[in-house]
């Protein structure tokens, strides 16, 4: 049986009724010009010797537990027909049909009073409603094996085995009977770009957790094929309304345990293929060989930010301690720094006169005012407790552990180092370096393997700092058997060890998931004490511009006068309309590498320029308007419409 809640003004095409678009869909949102239910109904011939039969129809209201119509029909197959399908509809006045009950379609067979089969569909009152995409929040979402309950990110698949797109979700939408689940609609598009897949299904518990957090889950099963593999789309939507989405690969060279979550699973504004696997090379660039070179622009991105820092030493002061020194969170910022290499021989470490060239390297970082003053502060701390340690006095243990909160590209690794370098100085660690590690390098090869890395990753960096990079996404509340949580509990055993003192650690990730996860995890909440957690707030337009202006003056550009302009009103509007995934000053030097320097390059090459002011001046027309944004609903068949 199939359903559709049809208008007004469709009520004139029912002599066309098979053209109705009849899916597998059964719950319907519904104006102030809902006319009736039309239905669709598949008599399958299994016996091969045909079917004669006088049937009913009934349309139930199981919540008032009252008939609201009811009609017979005659049904008739021949011997060599497979099955038939038959149409009908049930005319109803909006009064008639309550929004927001529960209705059943019971088929019988009028000679033997037998039930043949029945369906139940929902209508909802879309005036009433608050929008679909609100009635549920999006958790998260993954993929896994059908023998398994790990999720994935992306995973090498095996052919024709069995494998689930997951969401989980939590029920926002509390008007309506709490026994009432709007089913919603998984889509998956497949990576030729035209195959998609779509089934309808409501969202159930699963597992105690979820029972006890009251969250729900939609699964999709599909099989692969070797014909068929490669980057996946998969699309959650309720009563056509986009609510999340996340693209996957099948064929990545190694698996990425974990669940796509916050601003991840957004819905996609557009489908295509290529997005999709722009998408993945941006979030998951561990899928694919580890061995492969950084590409253009990480390279570009390190040389420039070591050209910065060999500059700060000849800036002019009194420009309230900001320059032209950069954000990011790359060795080469200090190894390129004379400044900090300095800091680096043990002959100059143990001077007193090094803490204002310490202070200073913290000094140029543009921005991170709030950081900035809560280490002015931790730094004094460590001082005082060092003076008072080499006049034989009693001092205070100074909390090391720390967590840095704030979106890409506001140097959180680059404050560590720093700090890394302060606490070496006051002899509070014994060599002052950084490991980085994320939650893909600290996962074992084999499951309940994760100690060992974990543990490994603590012995690098003992003497100095282990910096965890989006640290919240080894915290997985929803999947009781994610080895992210092996993780946790081994440095927690690490922290609880009296005899390993030497070292500091510092997790670090968007705010709101590093809260949440550390307010669920009363053993790393203990030592962290507030006063380490740092905010990194994002940089600000005027901050933005400098960096841009830095980088183009640091690569022999100049900005004309209009494009000055141009580019001011460009990262205003970006600025603007920013996300939890904006990438600061990455997202700076992205924009003039990947737009502004090729438009001004197809701009010289094609008025063929040569001279040395076409070479070097930016104008106005290659800086490129923002693109505007997208209307929030669209339709769609495939890839790329």
């Amino acid at each position: 049986m199939q359903f559709y809640a049809y208008g007004m003004d469709e009520k004139d095409e029912l002599n066309f009724i098979d053209q109705f678009p009849f899916d597998d869909r059964h719950d319907f949102i519904t104006g102030l010009n809902f006319c009736g239910i039309a239905v669709k109904i598949r008599f399958t011939n299994l016996l091969i010797k045909g079917i004669r039969r006088k049937i009913s129809l009934s349309i139930v209201d199981t919540t008032s537990r009252v008939a609201v119509s009811s009609r017979q029909i005659n049904v008739s197959v021949r011997k060599d027909e497979y099955a038939k399908d038959v149409y009908e509809y049930f005319p109803f006045e909006r009064e008639e049909m309550k929004m927001g009950n529960s209705y059943k379609l019971v088929i019988c067979d009028e000679g033997t009073s037998e039930k043949i089969a029945e369906s139940v569909f929902h209508l909802f009152n879309g005036y009433e409603l608050p929008h679909p995409a609100l009635w549920y929040e999006v958790c998260n979402g993954g993929i896994r094996p059908a023998w398994e309950d790990s999720v994935y990110k992306s995973l090498r698949t095996s052919d024709g085995h069995d494998y689930y797109v997951q969401f989980n979700l939590v029920r926002k939408l509390l008007s309506i009977s709490p026994l009432i689940l709007p089913e919603l609609e998984l889509r998956l598009y497949y990576p030729d770009g035209q195959s998609i897949r779509s089934e309808f299904k409501e969202p159930m518990c699963i597992g105690e957790e979820n029972y006890k957090d009251d969250v729900l889950t939609v699964e999709f099963p599909f099989t692969t094929n070797s014909m068929a593999n490669g980057v996946f789309y998969a699309e959650l939507l309720c009563m056509e309304y986009p609510m999340a989405g996340f693209a996957f690969d099948t064929v990545c060279d190694n698996d990425i345990r974990g669940r796509w979550f916050g601003p991840e699973i957004a819905p996609f504004e557009d489908v295509d293929s290529e997005i999709a696997a722009d998408v993945l090379d941006r979030l998951l660039p561990e899928r694919n060989s580890e061995d492969e070179e950084a590409d253009e622009f990480e390279a570009a991105l390190d040389r420039f930010i070591s050209e910065e820092l060999q500059k700060t030493g000849e800036e002019e002061q009194g420009e309230g301690g900001e320059s032209k020194e950069l954000y990011e969170e790359e060795e080469e910022w200090y190894n390129n720094d004379e400044r900090v290499r300095k800091l680096d021989s043990s002959e100059t470490a143990a001077k007193e006169d090094d803490e204002p060239e310490l202070q200073a390297t913290l000094d140029h970082l543009t921005g991170l005012r709030a950081v900035k003053e809560k280490l002015r502060v931790y730094e004094r701390v460590v001082r005082f407790n060092q003076m008072r340690a080499s006049k034989a006095l009693p001092t205070s243990e100074t909390p090391l552990h720390a967590m840095f909160l704030g979106s890409p590209g506001t140097g959180k690794t680059t404050v560590a180092k720093i700090i890394g370098k302060l606490l070496h100085q006051a002899g509070v660690l014994s060599k002052g370096h950084v490991v980085v590690r994320e939650r893909s390098s600290l996962l074992g090869q084999f499951y309940n393997s994760e100690s060992e890395k974990t543990l490994a990753a603590v012995e690098e960096a003992q003497g100095g700092i282990l910096f965890i990079d989006e640290a919240y996404q080894l915290y997985q509340p929803n999947d009781a058997r994610d080895p992210g949580k092996f993780v946790i509990e081994s440095l927690l055993t690490t922290l609880a060890d009296e005899s390993k003192r030497d070292w500091m650690l510092v997790l670090a990730g968007y705010p709101e998931e590093m809260k949440q996860m550390l307010d669920m995890n009363p053993g790393l909440k203990s030592r962290i004490p507030e006063s380490n957690i740092y905010t990194f707030e994002d940089f600000t337009e005027s901050e933005l511009m400098k960096i841009a202006e830095n980088y183009l003056a640091g690569n022999s550009y100049t900005l004309a006068a209009d494009a000055r302009t141009a580019l001011e009103e460009r990262l205003k509007a970006d600025y603007a309309r920013r996300d939890k995934n904006f990438g600061n000053a990455r997202y700076v030097i992205n924009l003039i590498q990947t737009e502004i320097l090729p438009a001004m390059a197809v701009r010289v090459i094609n008025e063929g320029l040569s001279d040395d002011s076409s070479l070097t001046e930016i104008q106005a027309a290659d800086i490129p308007a923002a693109p505007e944004k997208p209307a929030e609903r669209r339709q769609r068949i495939g890839f790329g419409i």
